[in-house]
Parts: C-alpha cells; structure tokens; sequence
C-alpha cells in the first residue's frame, strides 16, 4: 500500500515536467539581444496560455516560418515576443494572426 502511494505521488509531481518540458527557458535574454542587434523593424507582441519553454518555442517556430521574419525571442514566463522583421514583407497584424492560429491568444505590445 506505501509503495503505491509513493509511486502515485512521484507520477503526480513528475508528470507536469514530462508534458511541458522548459527547454531554452534561460536563453531568452541573449536571444532578445540577438532581436534587439538585428536588422529590420522591431516589434513586441503580447502572447497569452504560454506555460512553459516548449510553449515559448512552437511560437517561435511559427514566427520564423514567416517570410519576412528575420528572427524572434519569445518568453514564456512574461508572455512577451520581440521580433525583428522586413516591414516589406510582413506586419505586426499577420505575426498575432500566425500566433493566435496555433493556439496563443495575441495582441501587438504597445508599450513594448
């Protein structure tokens, strides 16, 4: 019965980490900089549901697989998206359409 018990409460703990690993999580500084030091327009898009670095990551991925995106940072933990981008090529209204078709609420960061 302990036994049980034990290994029903290491799934429950170990569970939520198996689902949604937080890869990349510390890297969001460098790679806002790299945002920050690269060429084109920039913008700040605000993304909402994002739970861990995986989440962070499929945005990013959808993001990047826009042509004219030229790179992004994306933090899970503030919900906040820095894009550097070809104005020509792309806006900030199709980079919160991509965003919010997979699946994470979004709106261009005014303040940002």
């Amino acid at each position: 019965m302990f036994r049980s018990l034990v290994l029903g409460a290491a799934l429950f703990v170990g569970t939520p980490a198996l689902a949604c690993p937080m890869p990349g999580a510390s890297t969001y500084p460098v790679d806002a900089a790299r945002v920050d030091a690269a060429d084109g327009s920039k913008i700040a898009i605000s993304v909402e549901g994002m739970k861990c670095g995986a989440c962070a990551n499929k945005v990013v991925t959808a993001l990047k697989g826009l042509d004219g995106v030229i790179d992004a940072a994306v933090d899970y933990q503030t919900g906040q998206a820095h894009v550097a981008f070809d104005s020509t090529k792309v806006d900030g209204p199709k980079m919160v359409a991509t965003i919010t078709k997979i699946g994470y609420p979004a709106k261009l960061d005014t303040a940002g």
